[in-house]
């Protein structure tokens, strides 16, 4: 498995456990989901580190795969919760200009 793989996984969790700490989230709901794909990513943050430095775990290729399928998960949920902030704002505007 390559260092980049893991690095790069790495680096879009720490990008999603970011972006609550500006505030971005203010549904209930949405940030009722965020909550509970923060808690799983913390808790896999300290595995994925310690892969980086454990040979067996870089060599295997099953894990490979896993944390490549993550990391494209990873993208997607981040690009999920970014894209609801301008979706959220313009259906207020369109709820009270329906009004």
């Amino acid at each position: 498995m390559e260092m980049s793989l893991l690095e790069t996984l790495l680096r879009d969790i720490s990008s999603f456990l970011n972006f609550s700490s500006s505030e971005n989230i203010d549904s209930e709901p949405v940030q009722k989901y965020y909550q509970a794909a923060e808690e799983i990513l913390k808790v896999l943050k300290p595995i994925i580190l310690n892969a980086i430095f454990d040979s067996e775990i870089t060599s295997d290729e099953v894990l490979s795969k896993a944390f490549e399928e993550l990391g494209v998960s990873v993208e997607e949920l981040l690009l999920q919760f970014e894209r609801w902030q301008p979706f959220r704002v313009k259906l207020t505007l369109f709820c009270k200009l329906s009004h």
